[in-house]
């Protein structure tokens, strides 16, 4: 059974943890700040899209979804990624898709962030400092 789009499936991993192994390198503070930015910026960009899409800007939908997926890779966001980039090689978006398609992104992104936040959890450096 085939779903309704041809996008990523169920079985697209949400995070490519080898990905965030970098992440344990360059420590916790700065993973922490990088991470505020992303979470601070992914909704602005959804919503960037979303008005790409309502304007069949094409052109813009398809720079928007790649900028944004080269964010949310860097955190090894891979469901996030596969998403954007079945939404960057769309030629035909009408207006009525736009909301749907930023509730899926958003959907996509908690669920990433949630896992993030897991994965947070299984490092030594990001446990709390009891201090």
């Amino acid at each position: 059974m085939g779903s309704i789009h041809s996008g990523p499936t169920s079985e697209t991993p949400l995070l490519d943890y080898h990905q965030l192994e970098t992440f344990v390198v360059i420590g916790v503070a700065d993973y922490l700040e990088l991470l505020d930015d992303v979470i601070k910026d992914v909704p602005v960009q959804l919503a960037q899209i979303r008005t790409a899409i309502q304007q069949r800007n094409t052109e813009q939908v398809k720079a928007r979804s790649h900028g944004l997926r080269g964010l949310v890779a860097y955190f090894g966001c891979v469901a996030m990624t596969a998403r954007l980039a079945h939404l960057e090689n769309q030629d035909e978006l009408t207006h009525e898709q736009a909301a749907a398609i930023q509730t899926e992104l958003l959907g996509i992104w908690d669920q990433s962030l949630d896992a993030l936040r897991q994965w947070e959890k299984t490092l030594p450096g990001f446990a709390p400092d009891p201090h």
